[in-house]
């Protein structure tokens, strides 16, 4: 769709959905900002006309409002597997996937995981980052579900997870953090529960093929000397 095209139509769209869909991308996070009833109803008016991108814009922020979700939550991964199958498409459908399941829907934490091998450039960075997030916020969780995967699929994950930290900021993660995971993923590696131990080795070795060189082993120190 071209500019002149998104204009005009958002010139006949409710106001408050062309700043909610402004050139047909959403973010939820912007939500909180307006009347909830509000928006839901200009949504649900849209979502009989949208189609394409825009559609799918508008299924993932009724998802976010928690409208007939199971409907809206199947559109957007509809959206998410065709983005998969043609990565020269935007990448608002895999943001949308992962915004569901920052927002608190974990069952979305398998696709986004089995998307790895789809994924190449921006996109691979997207998950990568999504990857490191859950990782250090839910350890147990992220190895539940990498454990699912092929030593080859597992590797792939672990390699952009590892990718993410290395770029990370001190304020996105700290050297403690860093430690603490270290720490927990050499714990599970040895004494965790069977399934997850492979995947927690998967994960060391990943680190440690970032962030390690000639001089030491130890991640958080090649983090630290990256940062200064």
């Amino acid at each position: 769709m071209t500019p002149d095209t998104v204009a005009a139509k958002e010139a006949v769209t409710d106001p408050l959905l062309s700043e909610l869909l402004a050139d047909d991308y959403a973010d939820a996070e912007e939500l909180e900002y307006y009347d909830r009833a509000a928006v839901r109803q200009a949504l649900l008016v849209e979502q009989q006309r949208a189609t394409g991108r825009r559609a799918t814009a508008v299924a993932y922020l009724l998802a976010a409002l928690d409208e007939d979700y199971a409907h809206n939550r199947a559109m957007v991964l509809q959206a998410f597997e065709a983005r998969l199958a043609d990565p020269t498409e935007d990448d608002d459908a895999i943001e949308y996937v992962i915004s569901l399941c920052h927002r608190g829907d974990t069952t979305l934490r398998q696709p986004l995981l089995g998307a790895a091998q789809r994924c190449v450039g921006e996109s691979a960075e997207l998950l990568g980052t999504f990857y490191a997030d859950l990782i250090t916020s839910d350890l147990d969780g992220f190895l539940e579900c990498l454990s699912h995967f092929s030593s080859e699929d597992q590797r792939r994950i672990a390699d952009l997870m590892a990718a993410s930290l290395s770029v990370a900021s001190e304020d996105q993660i700290s050297d403690d953090q860093l430690d603490e995971l270290y720490d927990g993923l050499t714990r599970r590696a040895t004494q965790g529960k069977p399934q997850h131990r492979a995947a927690a080795r998967q994960c060391l070795e990943a680190l440690d093929r970032e962030l390690s060189d000639s001089d030491t082993t130890t991640p958080t120190a090649m983090l630290a000397r990256q940062r200064t």
